[in-house]
């Protein structure tokens, strides 16, 4: 159990059982394609303490800091005891619907006829093998399509930040050579880490495109859900300094491309983590 400095009290006890979402076949068989497999994880856990979102970091540093998450997940053990530090991210959860990634299919210089990716020519961007333009927008600054296609406030959205990890995947990655296996993917775990429910009131995020399964009206977020990774740029695409406590979380502490999902429902007191490092096979 960690104290924290106001007296606050979090346990957190490992729930076994993953996520469905995790334990279908074809998502096992992308995450081993996509070399998402071998370094990280995702487990749940109980959580006792009353959250607080008001005291976020307070709240990150407990849990990271926890015996049972450090026990149940593959930290280094080269991560410190003491993580005074945390350079985190609150994610958006207004998306409510994949429609959001049309502008994508609608982008012929990143997927052609048919959902095929585009190449490019093989090029290697920190430790990251690049070879179609879909990943040359996501892992390269100076792409023409970095910053246009998705403004600043739409890559702060949680759905974009789970495609972004799943297309990227690891250094060992089998990419596909199509678009949608990624967007399947990123629904299924963007439907794990978020707890929704029917909005009673008029303040609710609101889907567009009914057709669609995770498209509901009405539907309200009580997920707050963070994120702790080393590759935070701001808007006009420079790096911003990452504590040092955070890269120790991750095997490969300077790659931009590391991160670690924190999705906490407040009403199940629960909390789900996937941890997504990069760790480069060379």
């Amino acid at each position: 159990m960690s104290v924290l400095d106001k007296g606050t009290r979090y346990s957190f006890e490992c729930i076994p059982h993953k996520p469905s979402q995790w334990e279908t076949t074809e998502m096992k068989l992308k995450l081993m394609q996509w070399n998402l497999d071998q370094h990280g994880g995702v487990k749940r856990f109980r959580m006792r303490g009353k959250f607080d979102p008001a005291n976020d970091a307070a709240f990150l540093r407990a849990f990271f800091e926890s015996k049972s998450v450090r026990a149940n997940l593959p930290f280094p053990a080269t991560m410190p005891a003491s993580l005074d530090d945390l350079s985190f991210r609150k994610l958006k959860t207004n998306v409510l619907s994949m429609a959001f990634f049309d502008k994508l299919e609608a982008c012929p210089d990143i997927v052609s006829c048919g959902g095929m990716l585009r190449r490019c020519m093989d090029d290697v961007v920190d430790d990251c093998t690049v070879n179609d333009n879909l990943r040359d927008m996501l892992v390269n600054p100076h792409s023409d399509h970095a910053s246009s296609l998705f403004s600043s406030s739409e890559q702060d959205e949680a759905i974009f930040q789970i495609f972004k990890r799943l297309a990227i995947g690891g250094a060992m990655a089998q990419h596909d050579d199509t678009l949608q296996p990624y967007l399947d993917c990123t629904k299924q775990v963007y439907k794990a880490l978020l707890s929704v429910h029917k909005a009673t009131s008029s303040h609710h995020h609101h889907s567009e495109n009914a057709a669609d399964p995770l498209a509901k009206t009405q539907i309200g977020v009580r997920t707050s859900l963070y994120m702790v990774h080393t590759g935070e740029r701001d808007s006009n695409q420079q790096e911003i300094v990452v504590s040092n406590a955070t890269r120790q979380l991750f095997p490969k502490p300077n790659s931009p491309f590391n991160a670690c999902f924190v999705a906490v429902d407040p009403h199940t007191f629960s909390v789900l983590c996937w941890y997504v490092p990069f760790v480069p096979f060379w």
